[in-house]
């Protein structure tokens, strides 16, 4: 995800590890991730670099019926499905059960499946997150998305494309306006228009998992309108 950010002109975090591995003195990337000093450990499986990067932001979007959005020069971009979920924060797994249950009602709302997704934004205030979504939702196979991400696949211009603006982690996070953000990256890259960020094959479908306010999980499917 930190190659999204650092091809995203709008990334907060935009110089990729391995420039901060050389400057560090490091010989290689993987010791400078490995470094107490540099990407202290959170927990057993996080590290720093695995944490949302805070910071100021603003998004806004025009909403209107799909028969007047033909009036304007762009693209329509329809929202075909949506869903969501509210549990308890002390309930067991909450953030795996809850987005399940969002992404069923929205999948049942477009009449689709996760094959018929091209493009995955999902909510990510730790890496681990981001994952935990694609592989609830079916977007990636449970339990393999650690090796999507060795594999590549889940970069810009992979057959599983997630986070491309970087993510929470490495766009940056601004609370409240991250989820509208996600919504801005989704429309500019059905559009063709996300720059040097752009996605080669450009998507048709893209669904977003928004996670806040401790417990709450919405979910949302854009498809480009015909």
């Amino acid at each position: 995800f930190r190659r999204n950010a650092a091809n995203n002109p709008l990334g907060y975090r935009r110089e990729t590890f391995e420039t901060l591995a050389e400057k560090a003195g490091f010989d290689n990337v993987l010791d400078y991730m490995k470094s107490p000093d540099y990407n202290p450990m959170l927990s057993q499986y996080l590290r720093k670099q695995s944490m949302e990067a805070r910071a100021d932001g603003a998004a806004a979007c025009v909403v209107c019926p799909t028969e007047l959005a033909y009036q304007f020069k762009q693209t329509p971009i329809e929202v075909i499905g949506v869903g969501n979920c509210v549990l308890d924060a002390i309930h067991p797994h909450m953030e795996t059960r809850a987005t399940k249950i969002a992404v069923d009602q929205a999948y049942a709302f477009a009449g689709i499946t996760a094959e018929d997704v091209d493009l995955l934004l999902c909510q990510d205030f730790f890496l681990s997150s981001a994952l935990l979504g694609a592989e609830v939702s079916g977007y990636i196979p449970e339990g393999q998305g650690w090796k999507y991400i060795l594999d590549g696949r889940v970069e810009i211009n992979g057959d599983k494309p997630l986070n491309t603006n970087g993510g929470r982690c490495h766009f940056g996070h601004a609370h409240a306006a991250s989820g509208l953000a996600d919504v801005y990256e989704a429309v500019k890259q059905m559009r063709g228009q996300a720059g040097t960020n752009q996605m080669k094959k450009i998507p048709k479908t893209t669904m977003l998992r928004g996670f806040g306010g401790g417990q709450n999980i919405c979910v949302e499917i854009l498809r480009t309108a015909e």
